[in-house]
């Protein structure tokens, strides 16, 4: 008797222009079952689906030469490879970044960092998915039982996906929080032994290093727990802020930096929409990250100009060492590039003024100029009762 001949493994194409993370996910799929097979480029995973196509393609975004976009537009224009379902794997996290990777065609999204076990899940499930739109091609109505028992599996396998992304969400949360306590303690010991030292001019060297760290620590936990925080924080509506109001509340609270607004005049009667100690931090960290970014680390010259129902805030800088591209991801939570940076004495004090300002329905980005030169510029929403 011959052996029974098992269905080909389903292949799957991952394409980032991180090798290490191909590789990775190649290992990981593999071991699961799939035939997996890595590109470093759009133009190579183009080239690679139409020379053998795959049954799921995993599509990176920020590539150079050729984005994920791109490439998912250019499969779907293409009657051979239309077909094969897109996955996104990207670090962007913006609502607007998924709905238009919706939009070219891509079945789904997940964000950077991940866990091995939701891409199993997702790529299962789409497998799956795909595997009933061709059976059911092939038989038309004859399967309609079939899959409303299979909407039912994945829609319970969705469920769990959501509840594991909840649980993962309330555990960093608690986390942030919990840290707390230890960490005072931890400085609370360290204060004590620096007590207990005789004075000298090391001692105050290390009373001073110690300083200085321990408030990096304490505003990295405030930080950090102001991110997992951020969604409950901005449902709540307090009263319209006045921005000429919150720009001199911000002048008092940073006595070290001269804040010169100019050459255009602070616009009056501006009322922006948001809770105002949130955008009284959000500008705060704005101001604190331009100066630190700047040659003159005590100066920020700031311009505001009214745009049809929104307020852009610019910040010029003169000391910028990044690339378009570092520029571009410097307020990513995961990026290393504000570590590498001159502000990163800030912690992820960049991080949670860009979700403030997001979260209100603005934007805030770091743009690159020429040489050292660039700005960091805001968008705030006007507050509607106030038109």
């Amino acid at each position: 008797m011959t052996a029974a001949k098992h269905p080909p493994a389903p292949s799957i194409l991952i394409v980032d222009d991180l090798p290490s993370l191909s590789l990775l996910l190649v290992r990981m799929l593999t071991e699961w079952g799939y035939d997996a097979r890595p590109v470093c480029s759009g133009r190579l995973a183009l080239k690679a689906a139409r020379a053998e196509p795959p049954d799921l393609i995993l599509l990176d975004i920020n590539m150079p030469e050729m984005n994920g976009y791109e490439v998912c537009e250019q499969l779907k224009a293409d009657e051979k490879l239309k077909g094969i379902p897109v996955i996104f794997i990207s670090a962007l996290n913006e609502t607007l970044d998924k709905v238009k990777a919706f939009q070219v065609g891509g079945v789904d999204y997940v964000t950077k960092p991940f866990h091995f076990e939701e891409i199993h899940a997702r790529v299962e499930t789409h497998l799956k998915l795909c595997s009933m739109q061709r059976l059911l091609s092939e038989q038309n109505g004859k399967l309609e039982q079939r899959v409303a028992e299979r909407t039912g599996e994945l829609t319970k396998a969705y469920e769990r996906l959501r509840e594991l992304g909840r649980l993962k969400d309330d555990f960093l949360c608690m986390i942030s929080h919990e840290i707390r306590t230890p960490a005072n303690g931890i400085l609370g010991v360290g204060n004590l032994i620096l007590d207990m030292c005789p004075a000298s001019d090391d001692r105050a060297l290390y009373a001073d290093l110690f300083e200085q760290s321990a408030m990096r620590l304490r505003n990295l936990i405030d930080d950090a727990t102001l991110i997992t925080d951020i969604e409950k924080l901005t449902l709540t509506k307090g009263e319209a802020t006045s921005f000429e109001d919150l720009l001199g509340e911000v002048k008092v609270a940073l006595p070290d930096i001269q804040i010169e607004a100019g050459p255009s005049p602070t616009p009056g009667g501006f009322f922006l929409k948001g809770d105002h100690p949130l955008l009284k931090r959000a500008l705060g960290s704005m101001i604190l990250l331009a100066a630190a970014l700047s040659q003159n680390k005590h100066a920020a010259h700031l311009t505001a100009k009214v745009e049809e129902r929104a307020l852009r805030v610019c910040l010029a800088v003169d000391a910028l060492s990044l690339s378009d591209k570092q520029a571009a991801e410097f307020f990513e939570l995961e990026s290393s590039v504000r570590s590498a940076s001159l502000a990163e004495a800030m912690g992820l004090a960049p991080v949670v003024a860009h979700q403030i300002i997001t979260a209100f329905g603005g934007e805030m980005r770091l743009v690159k100029g020429e040489g050292h030169t660039g700005y960091l510029e805001a968008t705030l929403p006007k507050e509607q009762s106030h038109d």
